[in-house]
């Protein structure tokens, strides 16, 4: 009896790993990208264009529904959107993970408060006259 607890407690082990391995392959987060294919050419060219990339581990092309999904735990969505349209040329769209929106800070109030004060002392123009003696000169005849 002893030696079949040692058996089920491996097997569960065994099972545990298994579940810990899956969780990690699916922690990987997805980049899906709308990008402007038409054809498996494209995709290619689309795929070429972000293999190697910083965090990138794996891109998958689909030219028929026109999206890329790009996995990589350390990928950042807005460097991969850049760098796919200035390397392939093509339009791309970010879907998911949208971007999140800065929040409001307390340097974009100094920024407007700095913008009024500059407004503030943007006065209107100063001119300056000086007199000015205008002569002509007379040729003397003899």
């Amino acid at each position: 009896m002893g030696e079949e607890n040692k058996e089920e407690q491996k097997k569960e082990e065994a099972k545990k790993e298994k579940k810990e391995e899956e969780k990690k392959e699916e922690e990987t987060p997805e980049i899906v990208l709308k990008v402007d294919m038409h054809c498996e050419a494209c995709a290619r060219k689309v795929a070429r264009a972000l293999k190697g990339f910083e965090g990138v581990d794996d891109i998958t092309a689909d030219s028929k529904a026109s999206k890329v999904v790009v996995k990589g735990k350390t990928a950042d969505p807005i460097k991969v959107c850049e760098r796919l349209q200035k390397k392939s040329g093509r339009k791309v769209e970010l879907i998911s993970p949208l971007p999140k929106p800065p929040p409001p800070d307390a340097d974009d109030q100094e920024k407007k408060e700095q913008q009024k004060v500059e407004k503030k002392e943007e006065a209107a123009p100063f001119y300056f006259f000086t007199k000015a003696r205008i002569t002509r000169k007379v040729d003397n005849e003899y």
